[in-house]
């Protein structure tokens, strides 16, 4: 199985609890979302250095190529918006704190923020905060969010969600009704 289908296969389980349940409203929401991107337009929740940060952890979790990464289909803007505008204060907040302290470990243990390592070294600092899921306002609770919504940004943005529309889910043919040879 592919990295990318593992998250296509993920990213309806660990979804934000404000993103609607259905499959189909999920997909319009995202769709809503990405309509008010206007590209390189960000900041409007995240300062420069976790906006650079945020663009950094795409980059790292789902990179370029076919089908296209989480920078090309704008997934940093997409959080951006989505914290200016569908987040409450408080978890708004906690959230960016969490940002902040995932930056201070990564220039404790590294000497330089995330945005800043190449891609070896953001693989070896992701390796000890993926999969964790710490308390609210953790650098873990803050990556596992960031990268929840980094999914979900990629997959409801217009090229990804029509080549997951597209796609066959089991390659090949099925024949369901075929007789089956018993050999005495």
């Amino acid at each position: 199985m592919q990295r990318r289908e593992v998250l296509e296969l993920l990213a309806a389980a660990v979804l934000p609890p404000l993103i609607p349940r259905g499959a189909g409203e999920r997909l319009a929401f995202g769709e809503r979302l990405h309509a008010g991107i206007v590209p390189g337009q960000a900041g409007r929740a995240l300062a420069a250095g976790q906006l650079a940060q945020v663009r950094a952890l795409a980059d790292a979790i789902i990179p370029g190529g076919d089908p296209p990464g989480a920078l090309e289909v704008h997934a940093p803007e997409f959080v951006d918006l989505l914290l200016a505008e569908w987040y409450a204060d408080p978890d708004r907040d906690r959230l960016l704190a969490g940002l902040d302290a995932l930056e201070a470990r990564c220039r404790a243990a590294h000497g330089r923020g995330f945005a800043e390592l190449d891609g070896a070294g953001r693989a070896a600092f992701l390796s000890g905060v993926d999969g964790i899921r710490g308390e609210t306002g953790s650098p873990e609770a803050a990556y596992a969010q960031i990268k929840d919504q980094l999914v979900f940004a990629w997959l409801t943005s217009r090229p990804i969600a029509e080549l997951t529309r597209t796609t066959p889910i089991v390659p090949g043919r099925f024949d369901g009704c075929v007789p089956l040879r018993t050999s005495r």
